[in-house]
């Protein structure tokens, strides 16, 4: 194990919600393994992905042999190119402009499923979109409803990334990880 897995487990073993600041450089494959070692000790795991589509997701956890019938996905992207219906783990939104319906989706995983963990790929990525204080809120919508339902929250950044939102965000984090490339 090394020692970004064990900051992981234990981070989340003693905290409800983590941020995790990765560097830019290898930060989608340290995020694959992020998924793996959520894979391993919760069953039910929701993946919020605001940049990249589910499809691209699938292949990869495959690919790194992650038990893909342990998430729901709520894809903001695929629906922007090409018409997509919901499958039974997964969620497709209109836009990743479509703030309310990304809720509303999150709200509906946690109204039929009993969610242990909520992985947000990525907070920074909704910058692109909105403004500073809405994504602030949505981020506090998020970890209100990881509170109430008892889940474990992890809030990766990358590095590199819009330093103010991520400094804002920290007040709903209870412990920050600043994660390494494996060697």
């Amino acid at each position: 194990m090394t020692s970004n897995t064990k900051d992981i487990k234990e981070g989340l073993a003693s905290k409800e919600i983590i941020g995790l600041v990765i560097p830019d450089v290898g930060y989608e494959e340290m995020l694959i393994k992020v998924a793996g070692i959520l894979s391993k000790d919760y069953n039910k795991i929701l993946y919020i992905s605001i940049n990249k589509p589910y499809k691209n997701l699938i292949s990869k956890f495959k690919q790194n042999k992650i038990n893909t019938n342990k998430f729901y996905f709520i894809d903001c992207i695929t629906r922007t190119a090409k018409e997509q219906s919901q499958t039974k783990n997964s969620y497709f939104i209109s836009s990743p402009r479509a703030l309310d319906e990304i809720q509303t989706a999150i709200l509906d995983v946690f109204r039929e499923q009993r969610i242990d963990a909520v992985l947000i790929d990525s907070p920074s990525a909704l910058l692109t979109y909105y403004e500073h204080m809405d994504v602030l809120k949505f981020i506090h919508f998020l970890a209100v409803r990881l509170v109430i339902a008892g889940s474990k929250g992890v809030f990766p950044f990358q590095k590199e990334s819009k330093g103010p939102l991520r400094r804002s965000i920290e007040m709903f984090i209870d412990k920050i990880i600043y994660l390494e490339p494996d060697k």
